[in-house]
């Protein structure tokens, strides 16, 4: 009998079928969005979740983290007898929040190797988990490769500018997934990707400056590893990608072919597609190591196992620092106003004391202080 597992997500994305499909592979799952929990404070959620662990008698939870400062370690705490692993695809950008958040949880999983081995640098168990190995939405149609270039995703300026010189270079280039009016759905995609001779992978992050915790915005952006090329391994199809600095360790030497600039990208894409045999030899080499090591079942049974042999016991942190407690005290307070209005929002002050418990005095008091000042400010906002 599998047993029986609940994974809290932020809000309903569409990505959130992959962690669903995935897991459903290996345990009965349930699911539960935080931001779908209505007119609750803080205590009054973490109550409701754990009466929904136990009714469904849940043995396992996996926490949806990133960009989502409410699910923090006191929140996750409060979460009583399972095993908590937390999930990350964003680590790049939210290291510094989501390995303290991990002090709580029995086990990371994040998408990007460096973001793993980084985990496992300060003690935690981590592991690779790839989101989209979906190996029944994606697969190979065997279809007639009739389009040179596919470049599916959301279209940044940086990312106009390639595909516009790409184009003028003579290259032929379909783009799908980035406005309504050519959306496509996973299963109609999975057929373009194998009508496809080469999927273009663009591994700049999209999301505008990336922010290092405590310090805000630093650095113009990331280059990260994006799932497409799995997804194309998958699809039967070969990559060219932008350079990213995990290629050679999740795919081996010479599989797929990188690049810095627009001329390199051209200078690949030319040399590619006028040689058949250099084609079929990416082709070949990326969708095997895909379908070995990245499709769901091969990639989630060493996950399995280990999550299986957990001992019962978390990382211990030596001290929480200030600017986490500050956001997690604001967490706590917005959740409280949203939920339970002004007047209960000082009743919910109980919350903070998981915060601050153990603090200074100083800290004690500038918390507190700030967070008076939050309930009126967000109360007054909130009204308007």
């Amino acid at each position: 009998m599998k047993k029986k597992v609940l994974i809290l997500f932020k809000y309903p994305w569409h990505w959130n079928k992959f962690i669903i499909n995935k897991l459903s592979k290996f345990y009965e799952v349930e699911y539960l969005y935080v931001n779908h929990i209505h007119n609750k404070n803080f205590s009054e959620t973490t109550d409701d979740i754990n009466h929904f662990i136990k009714t469904k008698n849940i043995e396992i939870v996996f926490f949806d983290v990133d960009y989502f400062k409410f699910l923090n370690l006191y929140f996750i705490k409060k979460i009583k007898k399972v095993k908590k692993i937390l999930i990350t695809f964003d680590d790049y950008e939210l290291h510094e929040i989501n390995s303290l958040t991990a002090t709580a949880c029995h086990l990371v999983l994040s998408c990007c190797p460096l973001s793993v081995l980084k985990y496992k640098e300060k003690g935690f168990q981590a592991y690779q988990m790839i989101l989209e190995g979906d190996g029944n939405i994606f697969k190979n149609h065997n279809l007639e490769k009739n389009i040179d270039v596919l470049f599916f995703g959301g279209l940044s300026p940086d990312r106009k500018i390639l595909l516009n010189f790409i184009k003028d270079s003579g290259i032929s280039v379909k783009i799908v997934g980035n406005e309504s009016e050519n959306f496509v759905t996973d299963e109609e995609l999975s057929r373009l990707i194998s009508r496809s001779k080469i999927v273009l992978n663009l591994s700049k992050s999209t999301w505008g400056a990336v922010r290092k915790y405590p310090t805000e915005k630093l650095y113009e952006f990331y280059y990260q590893f994006k799932g497409r090329i799995v997804i194309a391994g998958l699809c039967g199809t070969a990559c060219v990608s932008e350079f990213f600095p995990t290629c050679d360790l999740l795919f081996g030497k010479n599989t797929v072919p990188t690049f810095y600039t627009k001329y390199e990208c051209v200078e690949i894409l030319k040399k590619i597609l006028k040689d058949r045999d250099i084609l079929n030899t990416h082709t070949k080499k990326l969708s095997t190591i895909c379908w070995e090591l990245y499709e769901d079942e091969k990639n989630f049974k060493p996950i399995y196992d280990a999550i299986e042999n957990l001992q019962d016991k978390t990382l211990q942190i030596i001290k929480v620092p200030y600017w986490y407690q500050r956001i997690s005290a604001k967490m706590i307070i917005l959740r409280n106003i949203k939920n339970s209005g002004f007047i209960k929002a000082f009743s919910g002050f109980k919350d903070l004391f998981r915060v601050i418990n153990k603090t200074n005095i100083i800290t004690k008091f500038m918390i507190i202080s700030e967070n008076i000042l939050n309930i009126f400010w967000y109360s007054f906002k909130m009204k308007k």
